[in-house]
Parts: structure tokens; sequence; C-alpha cells
């Protein structure tokens, strides 16, 4: 079975996640943060992308408003947005 785009960046976000609970205490946690941090962004820019690609009534363009808004009205709440509180 092969997944979709959506899946596939879903699956990303979620096991960045559970990098970011790996690397708690680490010697070099910092600098770990900081390219998990970038590699996160990206991800959530794909995603919201991928959301509004499918799901034009979300509104013109992805860009124009926060990644978290678009990601969590397409998919839910997922990686470092399910542990925020509305």
């Amino acid at each position: 079975m092969r997944m979709n785009t959506q899946t596939k960046l879903v699956f990303a976000l979620e096991h960045i996640a559970h990098l970011h609970d790996l690397i708690d205490d680490n010697e070099y946690e910092k600098y770990l943060r900081e390219q998990l941090i970038t590699l996160e962004c990206e991800f959530e820019r794909q995603l919201a992308n991928e959301i509004h690609r499918k799901n034009p009534n979300l509104g013109e363009r992805v860009q124009r408003q926060p990644n978290e808004e678009a990601i969590k009205a397409g998919v839910g709440a997922i990686g470092r947005f399910a542990d925020q509180k509305p």
C-alpha cells in the first residue's frame, strides 16, 4: 500500500514529536532541538499546503494564516500542536 503525501507528512511530524522526547537530557540537546525545529517547521508548512490543496474552502492562501490553524482544521491536533491547550 502506498501512502499519500498528507499521511507521510503527518507521520513525519509524529516521529519528530517522539524525537523531541528522546533527546531530552542529551549532552547536545540544544543543538539537536534546533535541527528538529527546522525540520518540523518545514513539514508543517508542507502539510498546511497539502491540506489547503485538498480543502480550498479553508481560505485563499494558507501562508497567510498560521500553519497550526490549517493543520488542526485538516487533520486535527498532531505533533507539537497536540500538547498545546486551546
